[in-house]
């Protein structure tokens, strides 16, 4: 079900986010929609893995905080600010994660390591995730795609990358100028013979 092209963020935050099947930017086609589901992400992922069963309550919870949190980075993309509603409820998330949350300072730099209550587990892990994203360097070169509503990490220097991948939406791109300009040059054909 996950293939190298789900993996395309640069940061497991950033394809936790893409988890949707996106071709424009609808957001309609929820890719994690069951337990299994999340399992499956999970382990393509790399994610660490736990030994707590996820529900499907926790699975819903968790496609609620991801289009949270797609809100909050859609307009940290923007240059923008995140609504008040939407960043109010992103802070709680975190907040009440690191509060449940253990720290390890046996590695550098130090870790939260979400709960093992199975009410929360899932739901802190995610959330940590992101807030681990917030905090690092990478933050400063995501980019969103042109075409979809997926995130990633710009390495180019300049504009650099526009698409989330090349070989889907930025060929989807390219299909659709081919398109335009063949319709504009059948135009101007059509307006030259009627002259």
């Amino acid at each position: 079900m996950w293939r190298d092209e789900n993996f395309v963020g640069g940061h497991p935050a950033l394809d936790f986010i893409n988890t949707v099947g996106d071709t424009d930017k609808s957001r309609a086609d929820n890719r994690l929609d069951s337990p299994d589901g999340l399992l499956s992400w999970i382990n393509a992922s790399g994610v660490a893995k736990s030994d707590l069963r996820p529900s499907q309550a926790d699975v819903d919870a968790l496609v609620q905080f991801r289009e949270l949190t797609y809100h909050v980075l859609s307009a940290l993309v923007r240059n923008g600010i995140a609504s008040t509603n939407h960043l109010r409820k992103f802070e709680d998330h975190t907040k009440s994660a690191v509060d449940r949350a253990t720290l390890s300072v046996s590695t550098a730099p130090a870790l939260w390591s979400a709960t093992q209550d199975p009410a929360f587990h899932y739901i802190d892990s995610f959330a940590l995730l992101v807030e681990e994203f917030l905090r690092s360097p990478d933050v400063g070169r995501l980019r969103q795609c042109e075409r979809c509503t997926w995130f990633f990490l710009n390495s180019g220097r300049g504009r650099g990358r526009r698409w989330c991948n090349m070989s889907t939406c930025g060929n989807r791109h390219k299909v659709a100028a081919h398109r335009e300009r063949r319709l504009a040059d059948a135009r101007k054909a059509n307006e030259r013979a009627r002259q």
